[in-house]
């Protein structure tokens, strides 16, 4: 419900909120989306789909659509070794090694198959690139649909460490977005937070907590640590 109304929420009014439509469609797992989607359809009765379709506009548009249509493979026990370097391939054919990026190629691979086979292409794909996955992206695609590829590959590679370093930024950054922070704490809350406390850990050198205490006040920071839980 928090994930539907964030959603509702960033595309209100004038002007669109990018950064949180971004993350949460990026970030979202099959089933996560097709529970925001219903929950969407009860709340507004509208069409997730559709909103998002009204709201933005070409490849942008386009990425963001074939994520909401959850139609991403589920992990299976079987690593298929040729299809992981036709993937590989064709994601350098489509972006690094042409002149011009055959965008829909990208979105139909990341939106479509399963992220343990994802970590698996970017591994092989740096068998045909010079360029990483993500330096192949910021230098093919630029503004929010190089924001969006990057943060799904973030997300493939290690959700939680995203989650973590973007839970850095935003507590760091001058007139603190507290939006942000609130909607990763709420949102992870039930489903990782203990991840992403230990990764905030890894990453900052200090604890979610205590960077929590530090950056915030009043009844926002007791609300904060509270849904935080513990010190590491």
């Amino acid at each position: 419900q928090y994930d539907a109304s964030e959603l509702k929420a960033s595309m209100k009014g004038l002007g669109t909120d990018e950064e949180s439509l971004i993350e949460i469609v990026c970030s979202r797992n099959n089933e996560e989306m097709v529970e925001i989607k219903k929950v969407y359809r009860e709340l507004f009765k509208k069409e997730l789909e559709k909103d998002i379709a009204g709201d933005t506009s070409g490849n942008f548009a386009k990425l963001l659509l074939s994520l909401v249509q959850t139609k991403r493979d589920e992990p299976s026990n079987v690593v298929d070794y040729e299809k992981i370097d036709d993937d590989a391939r064709s994601l350098y054919e489509a972006g690094v090694k042409r002149k011009g990026t055959d965008v829909t190629t990208w979105i139909s691979i990341m939106s479509q198959r399963s992220v343990p086979h994802l970590q698996k292409v970017f591994e092989r794909y740096k068998s045909y690139s010079p360029y990483d996955m993500k330096e192949s992206i910021r230098k093919e695609v630029k503004g929010d649909l190089e924001k969006s590829f990057l943060t799904l590959v973030e997300c493939f590679e290690n959700k939680q460490l995203y989650f973590a370093s973007r839970l850095g930024e935003a507590m760091k950054a001058k007139g603190a977005k507290e939006k942000v922070v609130t909607r990763i704490m709420v949102s992870r809350c039930e489903v990782d937070l203990m991840k992403i406390r230990t990764e905030f850990k890894r990453l900052h050198r200090r604890s979610l907590y205590q960077t929590i205490a530090e950056h915030t006040k009043g009844d926002y920071q007791v609300a904060l640590l509270s849904l935080c839980g513990g010190d590491d």
